[in-house]
Protein backbone atom coordinates (compact mmCIF):
# COMPACT_ATOMS: atom_id res chain seq x y z
CA UNK A 1 0.00 0.00 0.00
CA UNK A 2 1.75 3.10 -0.93
CA UNK A 3 -1.42 5.39 -0.61
CA UNK A 4 -2.98 6.80 2.27
CA UNK A 5 -6.95 7.81 2.25
CA UNK A 6 -8.53 10.20 4.01
CA UNK A 7 -11.93 10.97 4.03
CA UNK A 8 -13.20 14.24 4.02
CA UNK A 9 -17.17 15.75 4.58
CA UNK A 10 -15.65 18.80 2.23
CA UNK A 11 -12.75 20.24 0.92
CA UNK A 12 -13.01 22.91 4.26
CA UNK A 13 -12.19 19.79 6.29
CA UNK A 14 -8.75 20.57 5.25
CA UNK A 15 -8.84 23.93 6.62
CA UNK A 16 -8.61 25.99 9.43
CA UNK A 17 -12.51 26.87 10.68
CA UNK A 18 -11.37 30.21 11.13
CA UNK A 19 -9.55 31.01 8.05
CA UNK A 20 -12.07 32.12 5.68
CA UNK A 21 -9.57 33.26 2.86
CA UNK A 22 -8.94 31.55 -0.71
CA UNK A 23 -7.46 27.93 -0.98
CA UNK A 24 -4.40 28.87 -2.16
CA UNK A 25 -3.99 30.90 1.14
CA UNK A 26 -6.39 29.11 3.90
CA UNK A 27 -4.05 27.68 6.80
CA UNK A 28 -4.37 23.94 6.60
CA UNK A 29 -5.91 22.45 9.61
CA UNK A 30 -4.15 21.26 12.81
CA UNK A 31 -6.92 18.25 13.07
CA UNK A 32 -6.16 18.00 9.26
CA UNK A 33 -2.19 17.55 9.96
CA UNK A 34 -2.72 15.45 12.93
CA UNK A 35 -4.94 12.91 11.49
CA UNK A 36 -2.25 12.62 8.11
CA UNK A 37 0.24 12.32 10.83
CA UNK A 38 -1.68 9.34 12.67
CA UNK A 39 -2.06 7.57 8.71
CA UNK A 40 1.74 8.18 8.67
CA UNK A 41 2.92 6.78 11.43
CA UNK A 42 0.96 3.29 11.12
CA UNK A 43 2.04 3.08 7.12
CA UNK A 44 4.92 0.67 6.89
CA UNK A 45 5.45 1.11 3.55
CA UNK A 46 6.68 4.40 1.64
CA UNK A 47 3.82 6.52 0.95
CA UNK A 48 3.69 7.71 -2.57
CA UNK A 49 0.16 9.16 -2.82
CA UNK A 50 -2.23 10.95 -0.70
CA UNK A 51 -6.44 9.73 -1.55
CA UNK A 52 -8.48 12.68 0.03
CA UNK A 53 -12.22 10.96 -0.81
CA UNK A 54 -15.15 13.20 -1.46
CA UNK A 55 -18.99 12.62 -1.76
CA UNK A 56 -19.32 12.87 -5.40
CA UNK A 57 -21.65 15.42 -5.19
CA UNK A 58 -19.72 17.70 -3.66
CA UNK A 59 -16.85 17.11 -5.76
CA UNK A 60 -15.48 20.11 -8.03
CA UNK A 61 -12.40 19.45 -10.51
CA UNK A 62 -10.96 22.85 -10.21
CA UNK A 63 -11.06 23.29 -6.64
CA UNK A 64 -9.29 20.43 -6.46
CA UNK A 65 -5.97 21.09 -8.93
CA UNK A 66 -5.95 24.30 -6.23
CA UNK A 67 -6.53 22.42 -3.13
CA UNK A 68 -3.58 19.87 -4.26
CA UNK A 69 -1.24 22.46 -5.53
CA UNK A 70 -1.97 24.45 -2.30
CA UNK A 71 -1.16 21.44 0.02
CA UNK A 72 2.18 20.51 -1.96
CA UNK A 73 3.42 24.04 -1.24
CA UNK A 74 2.37 24.13 1.75
CA UNK A 75 4.28 20.44 3.02
CA UNK A 76 7.15 21.93 1.02
CA UNK A 77 6.93 25.03 2.83
CA UNK A 78 7.07 23.46 5.70
CA UNK A 79 9.57 21.01 5.53
CA UNK A 80 11.81 23.80 4.30
CA UNK A 81 11.01 25.82 7.47
CA UNK A 82 11.73 22.75 10.08
CA UNK A 83 14.58 21.62 7.78
CA UNK A 84 16.29 25.28 8.97
CA UNK A 85 14.67 25.13 12.59
CA UNK A 86 16.30 21.40 12.91
CA UNK A 87 19.37 22.62 11.87
CA UNK A 88 19.32 25.70 14.29
CA UNK A 89 18.17 24.29 17.17
CA UNK A 90 21.02 21.09 16.51
CA UNK A 91 23.84 24.23 16.53
CA UNK A 92 22.19 25.42 19.76
CA UNK A 93 22.71 22.11 21.44
CA UNK A 94 25.98 21.73 20.38
CA UNK A 95 26.72 25.63 21.41
CA UNK A 96 25.18 24.79 25.14
CA UNK A 97 27.34 22.16 24.83
CA UNK A 98 31.05 23.17 23.96
CA UNK A 99 30.35 26.18 26.34
CA UNK A 100 29.65 23.98 29.29
CA UNK A 101 32.62 21.89 28.33
CA UNK A 102 34.68 25.48 28.15
CA UNK A 103 33.62 26.24 31.42
CA UNK A 104 34.17 23.07 33.32
CA UNK A 105 37.90 23.12 31.72
CA UNK A 106 38.00 26.45 32.99
CA UNK A 107 36.66 25.34 36.37
CA UNK A 108 39.31 22.52 36.13
CA UNK A 109 41.98 24.85 35.36
CA UNK A 110 41.20 27.29 38.02
CA UNK A 111 41.26 23.85 40.96
CA UNK A 112 44.59 22.57 39.51
CA UNK A 113 46.92 26.14 38.65
CA UNK A 114 46.20 28.54 41.16
CA UNK A 115 46.72 29.01 44.70
CA UNK A 116 43.51 28.63 46.96
CA UNK A 117 41.99 32.29 47.32
CA UNK A 118 38.45 34.09 48.06
CA UNK A 119 38.71 34.67 44.38
CA UNK A 120 39.34 31.75 42.77
CA UNK A 121 37.11 29.87 45.37
CA UNK A 122 34.33 32.25 44.15
CA UNK A 123 34.78 31.20 40.61
CA UNK A 124 35.17 27.66 41.26
CA UNK A 125 31.60 27.93 42.98
CA UNK A 126 30.32 30.20 40.12
CA UNK A 127 31.46 27.93 37.59
CA UNK A 128 31.12 24.64 38.40
CA UNK A 129 27.13 24.79 38.42
CA UNK A 130 27.39 26.40 35.86
CA UNK A 131 29.16 24.28 33.84
CA UNK A 132 27.32 21.33 34.67
CA UNK A 133 24.03 22.83 34.00
CA UNK A 134 24.70 23.73 30.25
CA UNK A 135 26.41 20.54 29.31
CA UNK A 136 22.97 18.59 30.90
CA UNK A 137 21.13 21.25 29.63
CA UNK A 138 22.67 20.59 25.98
CA UNK A 139 22.19 16.57 26.55
CA UNK A 140 18.63 17.36 27.51
CA UNK A 141 18.36 19.30 24.24
CA UNK A 142 20.08 16.93 22.07
CA UNK A 143 17.99 13.95 23.29
CA UNK A 144 14.83 14.40 23.83
CA UNK A 145 13.66 18.29 22.38
CA UNK A 146 15.13 17.49 19.04
CA UNK A 147 14.04 14.36 18.49
CA UNK A 148 10.60 15.59 18.23
CA UNK A 149 11.71 18.33 16.30
CA UNK A 150 13.43 16.30 13.75
CA UNK A 151 10.33 13.67 14.04
CA UNK A 152 7.93 16.79 12.56
CA UNK A 153 10.78 17.95 9.67
CA UNK A 154 10.79 14.11 8.65
CA UNK A 155 6.77 13.81 8.46
CA UNK A 156 6.88 17.24 6.54
CA UNK A 157 9.74 15.61 4.04
CA UNK A 158 7.72 12.88 3.66
CA UNK A 159 4.32 15.02 2.92
CA UNK A 160 6.24 17.39 0.38
CA UNK A 161 7.40 14.44 -1.51
CA UNK A 162 4.03 12.54 -1.99
CA UNK A 163 1.18 13.19 -4.81
CA UNK A 164 -2.05 14.69 -3.87
CA UNK A 165 -5.24 12.70 -5.33
CA UNK A 166 -9.23 13.33 -5.22
CA UNK A 167 -11.23 10.64 -5.52
CA UNK A 168 -15.29 9.92 -4.90
CA UNK A 169 -16.10 8.14 -1.12
CA UNK A 170 -18.65 6.40 -2.63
Amino acid sequence: MNEVKLWLDSYDDIYSDFDSRHYLKRRISEDFLYELRNELKITETEIKSIILLLPQNKRNTASEKIIAKGLAEYFKTQYTFHEKKCKDKLRQGILLFIIGFAIMLLNSLFSFNYKESFLIIFLRILLEPAGWFLLWAAFDFLYYDFAKIKKVKNSFQLLSNVEIKFNASE
